[in-house]
């Protein structure tokens, strides 16, 4: 299953004001409730049950693969990572983080 996914410029979504991160990160703090699954989100950590990611030194850190990557990537990957529990209730593995490493402009191969 291949997840398109697409991404707002976040100096965008701070001129017209239509920054929704706060509502995604909401919807999956209650997904997480339901299914019961421990949901860590701050500064340099994202964690989902048992997935989890890094900002650590200006890379990203999902599992043994590492990409270097600026704040704004960082947040999108967040964003997009979030969005995608919210919508099919697992972390994303596979193809759909691959997708969404594409999204943010990191290449995995």
């Amino acid at each position: 299953m291949s997840v398109f996914v697409s991404v707002i410029n976040p100096g965008d979504k701070a001129r017209f004001g239509e920054d929704s991160t706060f509502l995604v990160f909401k919807n999956a703090e209650a997904v997480a409730r339901r299914l019961g699954v421990e949901l860590v989100v701050g500064g340099d950590v994202l964690r989902i049950g048992d997935f989890e990611a890094r900002w650590a030194g200006g890379r990203l850190v999902v599992g043994d693969f590492s990409a270097e990557v600026d704040v704004e990537q960082w947040e999108a990957f967040v964003s997009l990572v979030l969005s995608y529990f919210v919508g099919v209730g697992r972390p994303p593995d596979g193809a759909a983080l691959r997708d969404i490493l594409f999204a943010v402009g990191v290449s995995t191969g």
